[in-house]
């Protein structure tokens, strides 16, 4: 990326040069108004009292806004940090951008005295769809299809959590060769205190919810600067419904995982959790109860223009010997796509390569949806 793609969050030498947190900028601009009232200039001080917040994000997100990341909140107990941003905003000639918001924070923990650092971020990417069906899998499956993912609100065809998501734009913003474009948003982070002590700590988007309303208006904003933005802007007006269920413990190798009869990973040494479970969309994850490592996901998607973000990669044949539909099953993926009750369902498993998770799922999944059978009978255990 060259120097002239990476633009702050806001321009201005002055700007710039403020203090990140809301304390050091009152204790300036305090100081500021002081040195104005006494040249004369104080009437001017009050009547553009406050100055104008940081925006974000190709303007989509201000400071102070609502969530965690966007406030002081973000910098600890001693309000002593600073926030940062770089994009890239799309343009009609490039519609691909990008934009990320990193939250800096060094402090004393005002409970044991131990040095606290905090090292946070917030991205968003702008762009078509990959090409390659590995890379495309493996950023729409891996990324945002998991079981602790649940569809957008108000019928957006994406889907979210509380640390991010994905949002599948209008047809007008595809690329030539009919790739969609979509919008992602992840929230990540570490906290580390003293010597040896670190943990996870992702930025807070402030749940779901709110997750998506900064999704949208990213998406919005990005919109906008590609030249293919609708006529009405996207809009988040809803809760976010279907919240995925809590991970479980699977405590005997032959228990059923995700409530699915059949589909069994033959170990105990693992939690599954299900996500959406609706006409859309429906997930589930399985992942080692100690080390997180993933053993199984599984997703069908239903919802149309989600669903196109695999258009393209599925083949032209069936998965297997009297699998409906066409698609294939490797060694760590599968993906199957098949007629279902009036709809196209599109079926995905990654992290395994035992097509009998993939029928379980898949057959059950149709059955739900009130139509025959993906995988032929007995080709799941």
């Amino acid at each position: 990326m060259s120097e002239t793609d990476e633009a702050p969050a806001a321009p201005g030498r002055l700007r710039r040069a403020l203090p990140h947190s809301r304390r050091g900028r009152l204790l300036l601009i305090s100081a500021l108004v002081l040195v104005l009232a006494g040249t004369g200039l104080g009437t001017w001080a009050a009547d553009t009292w406050p100055w104008p917040k940081d925006r974000y994000c190709w303007g989509a997100w201000e400071e102070d806004s609502g969530p965690g990341f966007l406030g002081d909140e973000a910098f600890g107990d001693d309000d002593d940090g600073s926030r940062t941003a770089k994009e890239t905003a799309p343009t009609r000639e490039r519609p691909t951008g990008s934009c990320e918001v990193a939250i800096d924070s060094d402090y004393e923990s005002s409970y044991d005295g131990d040095e606290v650092s905090v090292d946070q971020r917030v991205s968003v990417e702008y762009g078509p769809v990959p090409k390659a069906a590995e890379a495309r899998l493996s950023m729409v499956h891996d990324g945002f299809l998991g079981g602790d993912m649940v569809p957008l609100p108000d019928g957006l065809p994406g889907t979210v959590n509380g640390r991010g998501g994905l949002l599948v734009l209008p047809k007008s913003c595809d690329t030539e060769d009919g790739r969609p474009t979509v919008v992602t948003m992840d929230a990540s982070g570490m906290y580390s205190s003293g010597p040896s002590y670190t943990q996870n700590d992702p930025a807070d988007l402030g749940g779901a919810r709110e997750a998506a309303v900064l999704l949208v208006a990213a998406a919005n904003r990005g919109m906008a600067a590609a030249g293919c933005a609708p006529d009405e802007p996207l809009r988040v007006s809803s809760p976010v419904y279907d919240l995925p269920g809590e991970r479980d413990r699977i405590f005997s190798a032959s228990d059923d995982v995700c409530g699915i009869r059949g589909l069994r990973l033959g170990t105990e040494d693992i939690e599954d959790q299900t996500g959406a479970v609706t006409r859309d969309l429906q997930t589930c994850s399985v992942r080692g109860d100690r080390d997180d490592v993933p053993y199984l996901d599984l997703a069908m998607v239903a919802q149309p223009r989600l669903a196109a973000v695999f258009d393209g990669i599925v083949g032209e044949r069936p998965a297997a010997r009297g699998w409906r539909g066409t698609g294939t099953i490797g060694e760590k993926r599968a993906i199957v796509r098949a007629d279902c009750a009036g709809r196209t369902a599109t079926f995905l498993m990654g992290s395994s390569s035992d097509p009998d998770h993939l029928a379980a799922f898949a057959n059950a999944a149709a059955a739900r949806l009130g139509c025959a059978p993906i995988a032929p009978k007995g080709a799941a255990r």
